[in-house]
């Protein structure tokens, strides 16, 4: 089937009963399926509006930008995650790398991006700033403390699933 956008969040607004932007599986088979129990007799499924809801449209744009952030999110701290758990070495390479970047405790993201970058692996300065903001959400991106940090990344790797 060819459908069109508006055909597109006409069906997902029938099926999606929270009104969220998004369908869950249990909203689609509620939607589909009869009652596995009822005290009456069995209740006719609801037709299909036809009218176009322009808030809805706007709701579903929101949710399928927000799980395209998830899945970057997800990649970027996998990929980080990869690279330090997987590879000997790795974390005393960096550490060495930040302490001939700084003498302190902390090192912003594009420096955790350079050290990286010298040794040898490369990442895109978004990727490095998600994967921070993932493991400490109130983090400031111009301090963070690269000890811990690497530390984070290690200890969660097996935490965030593969892509699926």
């Amino acid at each position: 089937f060819m459908l069109s956008r508006e055909e597109v969040l006409q069906i997902m607004r029938h099926f999606d009963s929270r009104e969220d932007g998004q369908v869950s599986y249990n909203e689609f088979c509620d939607a589909l399926l009869d009652e596995d129990f009822t005290t009456g007799m069995l209740k006719s499924k609801s037709r299909l509006d036809a009218y176009h809801d322009g808030s809805y449209a706007e709701r579903a744009a929101v949710r399928t930008a927000e799980r395209q952030e998830t899945l970057e999110v997800r990649n970027a701290v996998r990929a980080i995650g990869e690279c330090l758990y997987k590879r000997q070495n790795v974390f005393a390479r960096l550490c060495k790398e930040f302490g001939h970047i700084t003498h302190e405790a902390t090192v912003t993201s594009q420096q955790i991006q350079h050290a990286f970058r010298q040794i040898g692996q490369w990442f895109e300065l978004e990727d490095v700033q998600r994967c921070v903001l993932f493991l400490n959400p109130g983090a400031d991106l111009e301090r963070i403390p690269y000890l811990e940090f690497l530390k984070a990344v290690q200890t969660s790797f097996h935490d965030v699933a593969v892509h699926r």
